[in-house]
């Protein structure tokens, strides 16, 4: 493989961004599920920092695996995912308490993500369009 080649190659192959997307989704939801103290969520807690940076992380990810959906579907399949992990946590069985403000940390995380995402596909398509340093 030239320098070339290995310079236009994908930091994330579709196949390797899909597990990757796949895998973190499934430990959020262990972590999500697992049993705390019920208590009132705090609105600007450091939780809400751990649901942003997820749900980034997780639109990031989306969108190496699936860079071809549209952004709305990436986002909205997203959400509702968020919405699956508050149900989970507001059920009897794990304890912990659904949040409104916790969705919220959530949308604006796929935001950042797919902003982020949207950024780095710029970079990227601009750096293949500089000439190499020998």
């Amino acid at each position: 493989m030239t320098g070339q080649d290995a310079r236009r190659r994908a930091v994330l192959s579709r196949r390797e961004g899909r597990l990757a997307t796949i895998a973190a989704g499934a430990v959020i939801v262990v972590i999500a599920s697992i049993p705390g103290p019920s208590g009132a969520p705090s609105l600007f807690g450091w939780d809400k920092l751990d649901h942003l940076s997820a749900f980034a992380a997780l639109a990031l990810l989306a969108r190496a695996g699936w860079p071809s959906a549209p952004r709305w579907i990436t986002a909205g399949a997203l959400f509702a995912y968020g919405i699956g992990i508050e149900l989970l946590q507001g059920s009897p069985l794990v304890n912990r308490t659904a949040s409104a403000s916790d969705l919220a940390a959530n949308a604006v995380g796929i935001v950042i993500g797919l902003a982020l995402a949207l950024w780095l596909g710029r970079v990227a398509r601009t750096i293949r369009w500089l000439p190499l340093r020998r």
